[in-house]
C-alpha cells in the first residue's frame, strides 16, 4: 500500500460494502463493477483509502490470495485491479 495513509471513511460504510468470496456466482469482473459504484457514492479519491476499502471487500479465498502478494506489490489501486483480475477474471 502506498504511504502516507489518508483517514478511512466514517459511518456504517462497511454495511453495504460488496463482498468477493472466490467461490459464490459472482465473477471477479462483476466484483470490480460493483465495488467502483460502491466506492463512488463514498466518494473515495485517496488510492491507499480506495485499496484498503477493496481489500476489506474480498474474504475467504480472495482474502488469503491478497495476503499472500509480494509486499509492495500493488502500488496503486490500477496495479490492484490488475493483479485481481489476472488472478481471479475468467
Amino acid at each position: 500500500m502506498p504511504a502516507p495513509l489518508n483517514a478511512m471513511p466514517t459511518g456504517e460504510y462497511q454495511k453495504y460494502r460488496p463482498k468477493f468470496t472466490g467461490t459464490k456466482g459472482v465473477t471477479a469482473e462483476e466484483h470490480l463493477e460493483s465495488f467502483y459504484s460502491y466506492a463512488d457514492n463514498l466518494d473515495i479519491s485517496e488510492d491507499d483509502v480506495w485499496m484498503r476499502v477493496f481489500v476489506q471487500s474480498l474474504d475467504g479465498e480472495a482474502r488469503k490470495w491478497f495476503r499472500e502478494l509480494t509486499p509492495r506489490s500493488t502500488v496503486d489501486i490500477e496495479a490492484l485491479d490488475d493483479a485481481f483480475l489476472k488472478h481471479w477474471g475468467g
